[in-house]
């Protein structure tokens, strides 16, 4: 495993009395992921089905690269053997994984701009041995556009994966493809009413207003003034509203990622962006799908070139901390006081910091499946990093939720004695051109808890879980 491999090198990575945070090593030479193109994309799938993440890099310039996790603390490029068009050597952003056929098997949408000329998105369907096969044509996906991300979502909750690509550039118009559930898609954008011609650089997903359907955040912004970003308000007819300014969110910086989480644990997502020009701002979701600012809640937060937030529980205390990307000066790493409140400890362990290097697209997740979260960070022109945790203490509850839509879109909930703990929402693209694994992951001290996963479609599921383990609730 990751840790006997890796053990002799860990003692010059482990900072003794930290008092804030888990600990985290560089692992990325010797797990064999420390990928030096110019990198943009992260994605964490499991593409083979072996209960091991596996790990897709999206490079603007270069090959892009599938990493196959083997489960003994190292990743095999598979990239040459996985399928014609995976490595897609062009200008790739931010892909992202999704099974739109539910067939249990993770398929992959790759985002693209063009080296010298737009090219066509492409849709490549899972085989479930690390294997793929180009679907594009015939699903009608190739749209041409400067597309910065995709990101999958059941937005109409017919079971079936849509795609929504934020695109970027003088006159683009943002795209969403219904899912007709036959392996085609059709244009709905505008039935829809989410073509922002904004300059967009990612669109999130989540359900803001707990009524049972996704809504979409549209982060944009061009130099130097900045651009609104864009609420689109779920109708649950088919329809958006475009709602930014009257819940609160219309951040006019210029964005470049989003996040939502719920920091609070009061039981609604609230929402992190970060800009690039302009500060980073946190907005409190205050439970009907308007929200507050609340920047000051995080200690020390840059004024801009931020760029890849994402949230996790590095520390298995039960609250979602917050990894900050920064594009100029230094990566940040926010702990959560238990009650939504942030400092940055990153000082404290200036691995993570990857001072001077252009960050980009970050991710947590648990590659070596010991329970903690660990952390994949891509660079621009410099090799990317992979963090493992150190957190190592058995406080955790693992819950993969598999069905339709590979379960975007459900909310993971945890109790004990009837009182609400914590929720997570499983979701595709998040941040910054990244994705995290389709896992919830609770920090929890020791004990038994009541688990239920409350689906897209409204059904739900209940079972009692212990700690330490790693479960699985399917539709």
């Amino acid at each position: 495993m990751f840790k006997k491999i890796l053990s002799l090198g860990l003692g010059l990575a482990l900072l003794a009395g930290s008092a804030y945070a888990a600990n985290f090593a560089d692992v990325s030479d010797a797990a064999g992921v420390a990928d030096d193109g110019l990198g943009k994309g992260v994605a964490f799938a499991d593409v083979n089905n072996d209960g091991l993440v596996d790990l897709y890099v999206s490079n603007k310039g270069g090959a892009n690269k599938l990493f196959l996790n083997n489960g003994n603390g190292r990743f095999e490029d598979i990239t040459d053997t996985a399928g014609a068009g995976v490595d897609y050597p062009g200008f790739a952003m931010g892909s992202v994984f999704g099974d739109y056929n539910n067939d249990g098997n993770a398929d992959l949408y790759i985002a693209t701009g063009g080296r010298h000329e737009i090219e066509a998105n492409r849709l490549f369907k899972g085989n479930g041995d690390g294997t793929f096969t180009d679907v594009t044509a015939e699903a009608g996906v190739g749209l041409k556009a400067f597309t910065y991300a995709a990101s999958f979502a059941d937005y109409d909750n017919d079971g079936n994966l849509d795609i929504y690509c934020a695109n970027y550039g003088v006159g683009a118009k943002n795209v969403l493809y219904r899912n007709n559930g036959d392996g085609t898609f059709s244009d709905v954008t505008d039935a829809a009413g989410v073509g922002d011609r904004s300059w967009s650089w990612m669109g999130v997903w989540s359900d803001i207003d707990n009524d049972g359907d996704v809504d979409l955040y549209v982060v944009n912004g061009r130099y130097p003034v900045g651009e609104a970003n864009k609420l689109y308000r779920n109708n649950g007819d088919g329809t958006f509203s475009d709602v930014g300014r009257e819940a609160g969110v219309a951040d006019g910086n210029w964005g470049l990622g989003a996040s939502f989480a719920d920091i609070d644990s009061d039981g609604d997502q609230d929402l992190f962006v970060s800009n690039y020009v302009g500060k980073n701002n946190l907005y409190l979701n205050n439970g009907n799908g308007t929200f507050t600012e609340a920047t000051a809640q995080i200690a020390g937060a840059h004024e801009g070139w931020g760029k890849g937030p994402t949230f996790g529980d590095i520390d298995n205390d039960g609250d979602l901390d917050l990894y900050e990307g920064d594009c100029k000066l230094a990566n940040q790493l926010y702990v959560n006081d238990g009650a939504g409140s942030f400092k940055n400890v990153a000082d404290a362990q200036p691995v993570l910091q990857c001072s001077t290097v252009r960050t980009k697209g970050t991710a947590f997740a648990d590659v070596d499946n010991d329970g903690d979260l660990d952390l994949y960070v891509v660079n621009w022109g410099a090799p990317n990093k992979l963090y493992l945790n150190q957190q190592n203490d058995g406080n955790y509850l693992k819950v993969k939720v598999a069905g339709k839509g590979s379960g975007y879109g459900a909310k993971v909930s945890v109790s004990q004695n009837g009182k609400a703990l914590a929720v997570r929402e499983i979701k595709s693209a998040d941040g910054f051109c990244a994705q995290s694994p389709n896992v919830a992951h609770f920090g929890l001290q020791a004990g038994s808890y009541d688990v239920t996963v409350v689906f897209a479609d409204g059904s739900s599921k209940s079972v009692k879980a212990d700690t330490g383990k790693i479960i699985t609730i399917s539709q």
